[in-house]
């Protein structure tokens, strides 16, 4: 089953929007790689944030969660019923943490779709989102002029599991730095991939993304 998420790329039909893709930096590394627990951040990484080592764009080179567990949470999807971290165990989850709001998730949108559908082919992957303001004092220019999240998916002709973080409560408690960032969730519950934007790492970063959730999962022990 594992290789039928490549062969699903391949017919997806996917139009990219993305720039040719994002150059290395003098350490040979893309703040839009693929990270695991215990990877190697650059030495010329920008620390002036004070948080998380970034590149001169600003995304960062790794996630402070990263091979930990996921902080519990609740929410409500866009459907109305309610969401627990708890539903994730025993599974790996993509999760894509992204607004409206943001230049960046929307030059995403159409890769995080694709994303989803690639990763539907496998019964043992699930894919969410949680869509989030940048602050609590902006969230109300979060879905910027649409009614909601799902007015957004409905003229995007596409949807996907989502769980509404109305006030960036969630974006506070994941840690998030970063809009949009990816997570894949392992299925005891801890962290076990990130990278930020799929649209600025070019053609291929869906399905360089899909080979790289496959080898994490051929490759990961249960504790």
């Amino acid at each position: 089953m594992l290789r039928t998420l490549s062969i699903v790329l391949l017919t997806l039909g996917f139009a990219a929007c993305a720039q040719a893709g994002e150059p290395a930096n003098s350490d040979g590394v893309a703040a839009t790689d693929y990270y695991r627990p215990g990877h190697t951040i650059p030495a010329t990484a920008d620390m002036s944030r004070g948080d998380v080592p970034r590149d001169d764009y600003g995304r960062p080179y790794t996630y402070e969660g990263l091979g930990e567990a996921l902080p519990a949470f609740t929410g409500e999807r866009t459907d109305g019923t309610s969401f627990s971290t708890a539903v994730l165990e025993g599974r790996w989850t993509g999760i894509e943490i992204w607004g409206i709001w943001c230049h960046d998730s929307r030059n995403d949108a159409p890769y995080a779709a694709a994303l989803s559908r690639a990763l539907a082919a496998d019964p043992n992957v699930d894919f969410m989102s949680i869509h989030t303001p940048h602050t609590a004092n902006s969230a109300d220019r979060a879905l910027r002029g649409y009614d909601s999240v799902t007015a957004w998916f409905d003229e995007k002709g596409w949807s996907f599991p989502t769980v509404v973080d109305s006030d960036a409560s969630l974006r506070e408690t994941l840690r998030i730095r970063w809009t949009p960032t990816y997570l894949l969730v392992a299925p005891d519950l801890t962290v076990q991939g990130f990278r930020t934007g799929l649209a600025d790492a070019g053609d291929m970063a869906v399905k360089d993304f899909v080979q790289a959730i496959d080898q994490t999962r051929r490759e990961w022990t249960a504790p």
